[in-house]
């Protein structure tokens, strides 16, 4: 089997490069220069991009070649129902060695998808989720944060307290993470918004 992998220079792309099973022929192409025999010559390629290239690259190839989109909201990719796999990788840079979880959306991908995956990540688990399921939890787990890592600033102090410790480690989400990906994780899923106005209405109580 060989495969691309698309966006191979980036945060998910460097760890993919780590995980994937190494028996297999792999092409690697970041995510500014990468031309289209990359994707015609695989028999699989996997998108390590944020979602506007995705949508791109799967608006032109969603119906030639099997592609593998890991993307962290998936409402915008209801239009290929059927035509790819869907997956979000549970690991990064810091975490690809202990963490090895891949959520699948079932309902996005082909039907076939497990042993496509199984050949891929052969020490992986996979968790398997709808797309509606999967953006509502992540809407909790990732929008809710980097909105916050994203809002806030405080200026350093020399002091140990775990309320201080803890605001720094949400401040702290944004330097290990890929800015756009974040604003995508916030704006593009459906089920970040009604917790967005609720969060503001809780903050505009303490300014009255």
């Amino acid at each position: 089997m060989i495969v691309s992998i698309i966006g191979s220079d980036g945060r998910l792309g460097t760890s993919l490069k780590k995980v994937m099973n190494n028996r297999l022929d792999y092409v690697y192409c970041n995510s500014k220069h990468c031309d289209e025999d990359a994707i015609m010559e695989s028999d699989v390629s996997v998108l390590a991009v944020p979602i506007t290239e995705t949508i791109k690259i799967l608006d032109r190839y969603y119906t030639k070649k099997l592609i593998i989109e890991t993307c962290s909201v998936k409402t915008p990719f209801r239009k290929y129902k059927g035509h790819f796999i869907s997956i979000h990788p549970l690991f990064g840079p810091l975490s690809y060695e202990k963490r090895k979880k891949i959520l699948v959306i079932k309902d996005l991908s082909i039907p076939n998808y497990g042993s496509v995956l199984e050949e891929l990540f052969p020490s992986y688990e996979f968790l398997e989720m709808d797309l509606e399921e999967h953006d509502k939890i992540m809407a909790i787990a990732q929008a809710i944060p980097y909105l916050l890592s994203l809002s806030v600033n405080v200026p350093e102090i020399n002091i140990d307290m775990n309320s201080y410790n803890a605001l720094k480690t949400l401040i702290n989400l944004r330097e290990n993470e890929n800015p756009e990906v974040m604003r995508d994780s916030i704006q593009l899923n459906p089920f970040a918004k009604p917790l967005i106005r609720k969060l503001l209405e809780n903050i505009s109580q303490f300014e009255k």
